[in-house]
């Protein structure tokens, strides 16, 4: 039935649809919304803008999109592979149509079952990643809206980390150490928060002996994740590690091993993992040492604000972990003092 005064819009069942004519042929739209002061709103929009661009498959899209953001430098090469694997998802669960024929419902049902997978944390940042895509394909003139927008995520409750390495936990995990490459590894995951692929990336030029600080920077194979570079300063026992051990090139760690496919160029997790079974605390990973070194500076009164700094990490993330883990702050009694 016509309604109102837009001439080509429909109710179809309980939805909204809008015909106009494209080159001559009538061409059907569903507006997606069961209100009709919004279907008119959607309908208005359509009319007022331009012919969308061709589009192609949604993988073909994908990739269009992916070059962008590497050639903006808004991804790195790993980040723009991680979002492919999560779009490349999404396409086969809508059958590889074009972006502009995606309907919001299509949206939703991804992100439920996702849901029902993975873990409500993952599942939202794919939504993140498919809100961002199509938000550049309204850019680009492929898509009149986003269709992600219409889905709902749930709140998730965000919980800080509870399980870390403790000061003396570490140090005996460096100490009963097999070998120096092992140790080298442990040193930068406790004594300087360093990610993995950070560890593996090292280069001798980041560390600064006489100065006793690391500066982990970008180089020819590697960016920073949060694309700054950062300086973190070296303990004594790191520095005299170092000085004892040596710097090797053009790689710290197994210097002659280069880049192949795999994301690293070298991977120590088989050996990791086994020593940290033998020592009996198989849950510490590359990353809880990241953890332990953040929760150890805050236990010893370090400002959240330099651990974040060290952490490359935003201020609020590092708060809401570590906080938690300073000293007793009697300043609350400054408020309380009768």
């Amino acid at each position: 039935m016509l309604k109102g005064r837009i001439r080509g819009l429909y109710l179809r069942g309980e939805i909204y649809w809008f015909a106009k004519q494209v080159n001559g042929r009538r061409s059907m739209m569903s507006l997606e919304t069961r209100d009709y002061a919004e279907a008119v709103q959607r309908a208005r929009e359509i009319l007022d803008s331009p012919e969308l661009q061709p589009a192609q498959s949604f993988t073909a899209e994908v990739e269009r999109f992916l070059k962008h953001k590497l050639q903006t430098n808004r991804y790195s090469a790993m980040s723009a592979d991680s979002k492919r694997s999560c779009l490349t998802m999404f396409a086969d669960s809508v059958k590889n149509i074009p972006p502009t024929n995606v309907t919001g419902s299509q949206c939703k049902a991804f992100y439920v079952a996702s849901k029902r997978r993975i873990a409500p944390s993952t599942a939202e940042s794919y939504m993140f990643t498919l809100r961002s895509f199509f938000n550049w394909c309204v850019r680009e003139n492929l898509c009149r809206r986003n269709p992600v927008l219409d889905v709902q995520l749930d709140r998730i409750d965000r919980k800080g980390r509870t399980r870390f390495a403790d000061l003396e936990l570490a140090r005996r995990l460096i100490d009963n150490a097999p070998n120096d490459e092992l140790r080298y590894v442990l040193f930068c995951g406790f004594h300087t928060g360093m990610r993995k692929l950070e560890i593996v990336e090292a280069v001798p030029d980041w560390f600064n002996l006489s100065a006793r600080t690391v500066e982990i920077r970008q180089t020819t194979t590697f960016r920073p994740k949060d694309r700054d570079a950062r300086t973190v300063p070296l303990t004594d026992q790191f520095a005299e590690f170092l000085a004892r051990w040596g710097l090797r090139s053009p790689y710290v760690l197994q210097p002659n091993v280069v880049h192949g496919k795999h994301r690293y160029r070298f991977d120590f997790r088989r050996a990791f993992d086994e020593y940290m079974k033998s020592q009996g605390v198989p849950w510490v990973s590359p990353h809880v040492m990241r953890h332990s070194f953040a929760s150890i500076c805050a236990s010893k009164g370090i400002d959240i604000f330099r651990i974040a700094t060290w952490l490359g990490d935003d201020v609020r993330v590092v708060q809401r972990h570590y906080a938690k883990l300073r000293p007793d702050d009697r300043e609350i009694m400054k408020a309380f003092k009768v």
